[in-house]
């Protein structure tokens, strides 16, 4: 899965790279994004634009009674559960990114590890989108893909972001028929994914410096 990422690209960087031409502020870069922050996505809604939304697709499970915000959402079941299949088809984002934290356990304690492409800076999770509430187009929220992970990430993790270069991620926001990412996607930058143990400062949402991914010995 993808339950936190770094983002220290700016927005102006991000725009020029699209060819994004709407003004907006720079974003605020953070080495520790948590579910439920706004944050900065590209969408094409008839043209590339530099966005704020909200990290998690919110609804109110009936059940319980209770709001749930999912963060994720699996490219195997995109194209069939309600919550997500509209904006699959509709509404595509990316989320440009540095890396993004996991959390094995080793020897009985779960370690942070911080996983990223040294030598493609930024990369890009591919996403969706929609309004909260329709009615009145009111605030953005998106979700970041996820797939089955690689046999590298799987040592980690079972599951993974679907990834984006460049490349990749101006065709999938251009691809409107939604057959671009298949369930067996793989995107020619996991070849150069690494990761490594950081410390556990990462762990409170509320640290957000260099620390959160420099490496620890274990």
């Amino acid at each position: 899965m993808c339950g936190r990422f770094v983002n220290l690209n700016k927005a102006s960087t991000i725009k020029k790279i699209f060819e994004i031409i709407s003004p907006l502020k720079e974003n605020n870069l953070s080495y520790n994004i948590t579910p439920s922050q706004f944050i900065q996505i590209i969408t094409n809604n008839k043209k590339m634009d530099l966005e704020y939304a909200k990290w998690g697709y919110t609804f109110l499970n009936k059940e319980s009674n209770l709001e749930k915000n999912i963060i994720n959402s699996r490219l195997e079941t995109i194209r069939d559960k309600i919550l997500f299949k509209e904006s699959f088809y509709k509404r595509k984002c990316i989320i440009p990114a540095n890396g993004y934290f996991e959390w094995p356990v080793i020897n009985n304690d779960k370690i942070p590890h911080f996983v990223h492409v040294p030598e493609a800076d930024p990369i890009y999770f591919a996403g969706i989108w929609k309004y909260l509430n329709f009615k009145n187009n009111s605030k953005k929220i998106f979700s970041i893909i996820t797939k089955s992970a690689n046999k590298y990430i799987e040592k980690i993790h079972h599951r993974m972001p679907v990834l984006l270069s460049i490349e990749e991620a101006k065709d999938y926001l251009y691809d409107d028929t939604s057959s671009y990412l298949k369930n067996n996607f793989v995107s020619k930058i996991e070849e150069y994914l690494e990761y490594y143990a950081i410390s556990k400062f990462v762990n409170s949402p509320l640290n957000n410096s260099k620390k959160c991914i420099d490496p620890v010995d274990l």
